[in-house]
């Protein structure tokens, strides 16, 4: 990344022969016993063989080349084959057959040895084993999982439409980042018609109430983020008829919930696309925390906190996903992805949606007494497709919530969620729709949950650059 500006030999006759090849039959036997790397995944050498004991022939060196096999990381060095006996060293002789590479196999599997060749001719060279491709996101060889690189996105913001292709979020991709210090200067590179990399250096806004005071307007291919852990932004974010944008390590609170059509903490609409919202916090929001609504669509929020915190508050109501059952606009659209987030101490809307299809997978619900009790979580509204996956709900009422249901398409299928302490709905309805991105990979049981989300979730990023 560039670096930030700151706007402010021949053989021995006779006997000697003789004890020369000795010396070199046990210098070669010890080569081969200390095994080999691992195994090249495509076109490199077969070093982690065996080697079969030859009366009399060559030590095999290895299977022949693995031809689109799976590398093979950490593999175990091979033990070697015992020195021929009694022989010289054969010249010209082939190697042994190779151990195939496990098709699909788990990583860390040393290929099988070859054969040991008979004296004076080694076997011919093996071919190697096709090797499984790697999984998107997943382990290579697809034995087991592995977590995907937690620095890109995912989710439906990695995608151009519901039955569209994949799409790269880079925000402002490679720009010199800009380190901003105060409001003005970050809403004239936010809201200007350049690709940018905008670092929030300290506390900037001056706050809002209703609809007046600070509001951050954020344009296309835009990467805003806080240079600490809880940079707090004292102003609402506002999306409108972007794309191409992530938002990052930020705080935002708002003044406190209220039944008025205020700023919401963060409002996505109009046609803005693949939207990227990670590591962010959003607390007391006025008329919500997070909404999406009028059009916008592909849209993911990864390890961000949606909550609740101030008390004599009576509409904490989080994440609302189209604002009426009217909304032509939102139709196809409204698709989004919420993984590894903290709903803490709303009430309803967590979230609530029309017209979309809405992933829900490895979030963590959690009540707060001092600011009321949970009554609704998961709501599918008008005609919206809702896949409830590993979640972790405690203390929530009804948190597969199927008492707004209605219009073509709307279900709620409920897959492998906790509850603890819950009362109401726990049950889904129907089959949901199947995500066209990879994320099995790196989804967790919901048993574990609870623990990661509350170690990694909020503006908890050390650098610009840090991933958890």
């Amino acid at each position: 990344m560039a670096s930030p500006r700151f706007v402010v030999a021949a053989p021995f006759p006779g006997f000697l022969s003789v004890l020369w090849a000795g010396l070199l039959a046990l210098g070669f036997a010890t080569c081969a016993s200390s095994g080999g790397g691992p195994m090249s995944g495509s076109g490199g050498k077969a070093s982690g063989g065996s080697v079969g004991p030859g009366s009399g022939g060559v030590a095999a060196t290895g299977g022949a080349t693995s031809s689109g096999g799976v590398s093979a990381t950490g593999g175990a060095t091979s033990s070697g084959g015992a020195p021929p006996t009694g022989g010289t060293f054969a010249t010209g002789g082939t190697t042994g057959t190779g151990g195939r590479a496990g098709m699909g196999g788990a990583a860390d599997a040393p290929g099988n040895g070859g054969r040991g060749g008979t004296a004076g001719a080694a076997g011919k060279p093996g071919t190697g084993g096709a090797g499984g491709t790697t999984p998107t996101g997943g382990s290579k060889g697809g034995g087991g999982t592995a977590a995907a690189d937690p620095c890109k996105p995912l989710g439906w913001a990695t995608r151009t439409g519901r039955n569209g292709s994949a799409f790269s979020v880079t925000g402002g991709g490679t720009a010199t980042p800009d380190v901003v210090t105060t409001f003005a200067q970050l809403q004239q590179y936010a809201s200007d018609g350049q690709a940018r990399v905008i670092h929030i250096d300290g506390t900037l806004g001056s706050g809002w109430s209703g609809t007046s005071g600070d509001r951050l307007e954020i344009k296309s291919n835009k990467t805003i983020v806080g240079l600490r852990p809880g940079t707090l932004l004292k102003a609402p974010v506002h999306i409108n008829g972007a794309t191409n944008v992530i938002l990052r390590n930020i705080v935002i609170r708002g003044p406190g919930s209220n039944e008025d059509q205020a700023w919401d903490n963060i409002s996505i609409e109009g046609a803005s696309k693949n939207i990227w919202v990670d590591h962010c916090e959003f607390w007391d929001g006025q008329d919500g925390n997070a909404d999406v609504v009028k059009g916008a669509d592909t849209v993911t929020f990864t390890w961000c906190i949606f909550g609740y915190a101030l008390s004599g508050h009576p509409h904490n109501l989080s994440n609302l996903i189209a604002s009426s059952d009217d909304e032509p606009a939102s139709e196809g659209k409204l698709d989004i992805t919420f993984m590894f987030n903290w709903w803490n101490g709303a009430m309803e809307r967590q979230p609530r949606c029309r017209y979309g299809y809405i992933h829900v997978v490895n979030n963590l619900y959690t009540s707060n007494a001092a600011v009321g009790a949970s009554k609704l979580g998961v709501t599918n509204g008008f005609s919206c497709n809702v896949r409830t996956e590993n979640n972790h709900f405690i203390d929530q009422n009804d948190p597969i919530d199927l008492g707004k249901q209605a219009g073509t398409g709307s279900v709620q299928e409920a897959i492998g969620n906790q509850f603890e302490s819950c009362t109401g709905n726990q049950k889904g309805s129907g089959t949901s729709f199947t995500p066209p991105y990879e994320y099995k990979s790196i989804m967790v049981p919901a048993a574990d949950v609870k623990a990661l989300v509350q170690k990694n979730a909020g503006a908890t990023l050390t650098s610009p650059t840090a991933c958890q």
